[in-house]
């Protein structure tokens, strides 16, 4: 018999997703201006922000246990408010040591957030038999969104440390109003200890062997989301020449374009299976960003308006091709395991933190030695790549 999923419910777990979306993503709307506070090329920026791996592979390691061994309602109440906390204290750094700290410090927050509200949405869609994660990582989009605008407006007008912190209290608030009407819907505290993996980086490396090629497929689906976010602005600014305000574009058309499909997943499955759409879409992603992100370069040499325009029809075709498929393969992992969503999570997690940091450090140096556009090459052929794993999906319609 499948649970129910009343409204209160709903709105409360979005409330987990939207108000993350938009604080997490704030920061990365102004690297350019955090780069050059902290005086650092494109290769240590990129080296540095990659390090912050580290506590990324330590919430992947441990968190997805933690949640099992005492519940989900502790660790996403001190999850959320470290992510915001340490965000806002971005703006007020400039030693690049003590920045490289604060991403680690970061990454452990949102990887252990990115659990919690993770493993708890597939708990959810496994008992109700909806599926809900999509429209949840549609809503995270969303929050990208609404960050990128709001900084594309204020940018001109306010400075770094007073959009960050005003903006990261605010997110805060709001996150800790939908824990507190969460809190009966939370994932309690197991006793049954048989079931999970030893914590311990080995014993999630031998769990994840389960399902290697789901894990694979994942990284390669979700390098260009990691990487427009980390280079579309910095890519405006040096490639195309455009304004602190207007570099924010490109990483607003991306989320756009995810959040557009990911809000309308139950139509696309109506109208393909799930092998289909793991097929096709990496293909129009990929292809399409690899067309347009040089040729945009190419024309604004002479004409820098319509070679952003150029550009950001590649970050569109990026956004769709790309949307749905991090949830979709969260969504196959779940079906294939036994463990607690959380620890699932954790599992595809860990690998993913794994061959991330070796895939962020090589483009920060190719984007230092050759340029941003070649850098971003890298992401949009693992793309291609990723729909030759759709055989992962089911081949019926919903």
């Amino acid at each position: 018999m499948k649970s129910k999923f009343s409204k209160t419910e709903r709105r409360a777990l979005n409330l987990l997703f939207l108000p993350f979306g938009v604080g997490a993503m704030a920061t990365s709307t102004r690297f350019p201006e955090i780069r050059d506070n902290l005086h650092l090329n494109n290769g240590v920026f990129g080296t540095y922000l990659t390090l912050g791996g580290i506590g990324a592979l330590t919430a992947f390691i441990f968190v997805g246990n933690i949640v099992h061994k005492i519940g989900m309602k502790p660790v996403i109440l001190v999850a959320s408010t470290g992510l915001f906390a340490t965000l806002a204290t971005i703006p007020h750094i400039k030693n690049p040591l003590i920045w490289l700290a604060t991403n680690i410090l970061v990454a452990l927050f949102w990887v252990s957030f990115h659990i919690s509200n993770n493993g708890q949405a597939i708990h959810r869609q496994d008992e109700i038999g909806e599926l809900i994660l999509p429209k949840l990582h549609g809503l995270w989009s969303l929050g990208a969104l609404l960050t990128s605008i709001l900084a594309i407006a204020i940018t001109p007008y306010v400075s770094l440390a007073w959009h960050i912190d005003t903006l990261m209290f605010t997110m805060w608030l709001a996150t800790l109003y939908g824990i507190i009407k969460s809190a009966p819907y939370f994932i309690d505290k197991s006793d049954n200890e048989t079931a999970l993996p030893r914590i311990s980086f080995t014993g999630l490396l031998a769990s994840v062997k389960s399902q290697p090629v789901i894990a694979i497929s994942m990284v390669l689906a979700m390098q260009i989301e990691f990487s427009i976010q980390d280079w579309s602005a910095i890519f405006a600014r040096d490639s195309i020449g455009m304004s602190a305000s207007a570099s924010i574009y490109g990483y607003t058309v991306f989320i756009g374009a995810m959040i557009i499909f990911r809000l309308n997943v139950q139509r696309l499955h109506k109208a393909f299976s799930e092998a289909q759409l793991l097929k096709f879409l990496p293909l129009l992603g990929g292809t399409g960003f690899i067309a347009f992100i040089p040729l945009g370069t190419i024309v604004a040499e002479t004409n820098v308006k319509f070679g952003f325009f150029l550009a950001l029809l590649g970050f569109a075709l990026a956004g769709f091709g790309s949307s749905i498929l991090a949830p979709t393969f969260f969504g196959i992992a779940f079906r294939k395991s036994s463990l607690p969503s959380s620890v699932v999570v954790a599992q595809l997690g860990l690998i993913s933190a794994v061959l991330t940091f070796f895939i962020k450090i090589t483009i920060s140096w190719v984007a230092q030695a050759t340029s941003v556009t070649v850098a971003l090459m890298i992401p949009a052929l693992m793309l291609l790549a990723t729909s030759k794993f759709s055989h992962l999906g089911r081949t019926t319609k919903d």
